[in-house]
């Protein structure tokens, strides 16, 4: 057999190439399981490149001092070995080294690992970064660094700085709208801080929308309400319009009857003179009928509660018919809630007109509440009508429980 040190010149650096390969592949294999944590296979590649690395300075060796003195003893045993053992020895070497870096890609690929996890986290469409509390970052997506590079005009390279900088708000990036949110965690006894960053562009354009739509609503909702208001005065001017006519044909009537009369027939004066008199005082009564229809159904829904019902003063004439109906309404909720929360016997509604407007109220001798009143049910759905009138209803609760709604004149024109 021919020893590897007759071999030729070219023969021999196919070898030295090969070892060099094979040690390149051999550090690649350790590099990857080192980094995937694989402890084991890392010490296997490690232990492979001892041999190769012997064998390739061998032949460095040889080839740069000869068969001469200067070649080490361990060199000229090895090179006066047959060639063809060089080669088995080659080829085991390869063959485990080719397995080993199959496993390690294939482990890389198919399982999870550091690399596979940095891989995901820079595809998600969220930053994401993790410091300690010193801020010495640990990890950081390239999202996230382009968002640290766009706010602060740097590279993130410290977490605390980035964190004061953003904060636990919303920002306006690069067109984007983006939410920062910080936790803090504990990890190894020491504590870390979690950065998210969450595109919420869509959310953020969409509740805007939606706030837009509620206002819209809300106009339409008091247009409404206008407008139902508006159809009740206009039902009511109209049925009062048909009351004056009804009375002025009427008197169109007595006027003819009149004149039609003769003037010995004193027992037909006396019938005429009589539907005179109704008809003005029905003419004098109609201005009123609105008012007193309203007051005469409180005095119902306070008898039918059987409470005593005390109107110390007239309804102020500066109020007007929105304003009317509004103090109907909370007197039927005052009258109510006296019989309801507080057993009350007796209800008195007083008012005072003042410079700046006109108070009206509404007082029971009944329990006083333990706690403090809030308004809800029919009275919150009072105070908004109230607020839409330039109107406030507010309580009092000292000696007895005072209802109070207070309307502020409007102003001329």
């Amino acid at each position: 057999m021919t020893p590897f040190l007759e071999l030729s010149p070219l023969l021999r650096s196919f070898f030295a190439l090969w070892a060099l390969l094979l040690f390149l592949v051999g550090a690649g294999s350790a590099l990857l399981a080192a980094l995937n944590r694989r402890r084991l296979s890392a010490v296997l590649s490690a232990v492979l490149l001892l041999p190769v690395y012997f064998f390739w300075q061998v032949i460095f060796d040889f080839s740069l001092f000869g068969n001469g003195e200067k070649l080490s003893d361990v060199s000229r045993v090895a090179v006066g070995y047959p060639s063809l053992m060089w080669l088995a020895v080659f080829a085991a070497l390869t063959a485990l080294t080719v397995l080993l870096f199959v496993y390690c890609i294939r482990y890389d690929r198919n399982h999870i690992t550091p690399g596979t996890i940095k891989t995901f986290l820079d595809r998600v469409p969220c930053g994401i970064c993790c410091f300690r509390e010193n801020g010495r970052v640990l990890f950081s997506n390239v999202c996230m660094n382009e968002l640290c590079v766009s706010v602060t005009g740097e590279p993130l390279m410290n977490g605390n700085h980035y964190k004061d900088t953003v904060g636990n708000g919303v920002l306006t990036v690069n067109g984007k709208v983006w939410r920062f949110t910080c936790r803090e965690m504990s990890s190894d006894g020491g504590r870390l801080y979690e950065l998210i960053a969450s595109d919420v562009t869509s959310e953020y354009t969409k509740t805007r929308a939606l706030e837009r739509d509620k206002e819209e609503l809300s106009k339409l909702n008091e247009a409404m309400e206008e407008y139902i208001l508006n159809i009740d005065d206009t039902v009511r001017r109209r049925e009062i319009l048909e009351a004056k006519v009804n009375i002025h044909d009427e008197m169109n009537r007595l006027m003819l009857s009149s004149t039609a009369v003769k003037s010995d027939d004193a027992a037909e004066f006396d019938r005429i003179f009589s539907l005179w008199e109704q008809n003005a005082l029905l003419l004098c009564m109609e201005a009123e009928k609105t008012a007193n229809t309203r007051l005469s159904d409180i005095e119902r829904l306070a008898a039918a509660l059987k409470i005593s019902l005390i109107l110390r003063d007239p309804l102020p004439a500066a109020l007007n018919d929105r304003q009317r109906e509004l103090f109907c309404s909370v007197a039927k909720e005052a009258t109510v809630n006296a019989v309801k929360h507080a057993r009350a016997k007796e209800l008195i509604i007083s008012f005072s007109e003042e410079e700046n407007g006109v108070f009206c109220f509404f007082a029971n001798d009944g329990m006083p509440p333990e706690k403090e009143i809030r308004f809800s049910g029919g009275l919150a759905n009072l105070s908004d009508l109230a607020s839409k009138q330039n109107a406030v209803l507010s309580v009092k609760n000292e000696e007895h429980f005072t209802l109070s709604l207070f309307f502020e004149n409007q102003p001329n024109g």
